[in-house]
């Protein structure tokens, strides 16, 4: 019996640990809800790049920094125009909640010229980053802890930007393992976008970079030995944002920079595909895998949310039948 729970325990754990990455699942844009394929399925018509695992990418010279795992060009085009509100919805295996909550999030743009982003080759496309986030506030918890209790991240297309086709690369920076070379994990995903209006703003030559080779390895935003230490600074990785967007070329933040977050003013998903939402509160940085789902209020600059959650579910069958042998085992 004992043998047998050894083997149960272990397999359990596998899949945890396997489930514990993830993918974009939806992309809100001022309320209309644009569904991405879950990674390796047989695709639909979406405005996100589907992605072929939900593992991160790794290493920073790694051509699926791009637009995440072999990614593949999606079928539709998303409407927007200057000052909307984004909001991506980032969830972990088996549609869990986001796993990890240390780390930055960045968002970056490309023009596709003048043809839709549906054949558009981004490989040795010019980006530039309108958005990047840290940590809440000084000494707080990430941002991104927010998504990991089911928040979407919240980004805000520049006000001025001038019509055309464009990617937006959103990215969720994993420094979980930061501490060693290499253990950065990178997890980009794309969507593809139509802005209209009648504005002009957009980036200089020199603050556009390639994605991969705006990073390495060694830069103290990807390798941080510091990173579970709540008051060390923290500088990102890659350009500063660009003017046109309200840069700041510091590139150095405790609190993150206002151009974005994750916070719990949700936004109401109408149907263009199906969406879901969660909740926030602060978590303890070192708690990196949590899978769970649960009732919590937020106080943030809009005021203070209640949001109820339902009880978290078995996350695996295996999970649950070793739950349930171990209950008879001790019985016994």
């Amino acid at each position: 019996m004992k043998y047998f729970l050894s083997i149960l325990i272990l397999i359990s754990f596998t899949f945890t640990f396997v489930s514990a990455h993830g993918y974009l699942a939806q992309l809100i844009i001022n309320g209309k809800a644009y569904s991405g394929n879950v990674p390796g399925a047989q695709a639909t018509p979406s405005v996100i790049r589907q992605v072929s695992d939900i593992s991160p990418v790794k290493g920073a010279s790694n051509p699926d920094l791009n637009c995440g795992l072999s990614a593949q060009f999606a079928a539709d085009v998303a409407d927007a125009n200057p000052g909307d509100a984004l909001a991506f919805d980032w969830r972990g295996g088996d549609n869990q909640n986001w796993p990890h909550n240390t780390g930055p999030m960045l968002t970056y743009m490309t023009s596709c010229g003048s043809s839709s982003c549906t054949t558009y080759n981004s490989s040795s496309s010019k980006w530039f980053k309108i958005q990047q986030v840290a940590r809440v506030s000084s000494g707080g918890p990430w941002a991104q802890a927010a998504v990991m209790e089911g928040f979407p991240a919240n980004v805000t297309l520049p006000s001025t930007l001038a019509p055309g086709n464009y990617l937006i690369r959103h990215e969720i920076l994993g420094l979980q393992g930061a501490v060693s070379v290499g253990g950065a994990e990178f997890y980009p995903a794309c969507s593809q976008i139509k802005v209209g209006g009648s504005q002009t703003g957009g980036p200089t030559e020199d603050e556009l970079v390639l994605l991969p080779g705006a990073y390495s390895d060694t830069d103290p935003g990807i390798y941080d030995p510091n990173v579970y230490d709540p008051s060390a600074s923290y500088t990102f990785p890659g350009p500063p944002i660009a003017a046109f967007a309200g840069g700041d070329a510091s590139g150095t933040s405790v609190s993150g920079d206002a151009s974005g977050s994750a916070s719990a003013s949700t936004p109401t998903a109408t149907s263009g595909s199906s969406g879901s939402s969660g909740s926030s509160s602060s978590l303890n940085p070192q708690s990196v895998c949590k899978l769970q789902r649960r009732t919590t209020s937020l106080v943030s600059d809009a005021g203070s949310f209640t949001v109820v959650k339902t009880p978290k579910r078995r996350h695996s069958i295996l999970t649950g039948l070793f739950h349930d042998l171990a209950l008879v085992y001790r019985g016994s």
